[in-house]
C-alpha cells in the first residue's frame, strides 16, 4: 500500500479558528453551539512541529488560535494551593512558578492539557478576569510590591511576553 496516496489531494489546515476573545469561526461564520465550542476548546494542543492543532482522540487538523490557548476560568483555593478550572472542562493544579503578568497586569500561567496523564504541553493560560479576582485572598504588598503567597513563598509574576507562549 502507498501510504503518500492517501493523503493526495488532502491537509490538515481547516478554516477553524479561535479569535483573542475565546470566539470559535469556521471561516467568517461562527460557532456558537455550546456543545461545539465546548469540544473545540477541549481538542487545543500543540502538533509535533510546534503548531496549534485540535486533536480528539482519533484525528487532528492545525487550527488558528489567537491569544493564549486556553483560558482560567475559575479558580479554587484549598489547603493544598490553587485549582484552576480551564476552558475545555479540565481542572488543573496551579504551578506557581509559571505565573506571569502582561503590561496591563493580566495574570497568565503554564498549563498541561489534558490532565494529569497527559504528556507536558506548556500551552499558555489567560485569567479570566473572575479567577484572577478570585486569588484575591493570597494578593499582599511589600516595599517590591505586589504579589501571590503561594506554597509558602511569595511569587511576584514576570513580564508576560509573546515569545513566552
Amino acid at each position: 500500500m502507498d501510504l503518500a496516496s492517501l493523503t493526495d489531494g488532502r491537509s490538515r489546515e481547516t478554516r477553524i479558528r479561535r479569535d483573542a476573545g475565546g470566539r470559535w469561526f469556521d471561516g467568517d461564520d461562527a460557532i456558537t453551539h455550546a456543545g461545539l465550542v465546548r469540544a473545540l476548546d477541549s481538542y487545543i494542543e500543540r502538533a509535533e512541529d510546534g503548531r496549534l492543532c485540535l486533536r480528539n482522540g482519533i484525528n487532528w487538523a492545525y487550527a488558528t488560535i489567537e491569544g493564549p490557548p486556553y483560558f482560567v476560568r475559575s479558580v479554587a483555593l484549598d489547603d493544598e494551593g490553587v485549582a484552576l478550572h480551564l476552558s475545555g472542562g479540565y481542572v488543573e493544579r496551579l504551578d506557581p512558578d509559571t505565573l506571569s503578568q502582561d503590561e496591563s497586569g493580566a495574570l497568565y500561567c503554564l498549563v498541561r492539557a489534558g490532565g494529569e496523564d497527559a504528556p507536558k504541553a506548556s500551552l499558555q493560560a489567560r485569567f479570566d478576569n473572575h479567577a484572577a479576582a478570585s486569588l484575591a485572598p493570597l494578593l499582599d504588598e511589600d516595599d517590591l510590591g505586589v504579589y501571590v503567597r503561594l506554597e509558602g513563598r511569595r511569587v511576584r509574576p514576570p513580564l508576560y511576553t509573546e515569545t513566552a507562549r
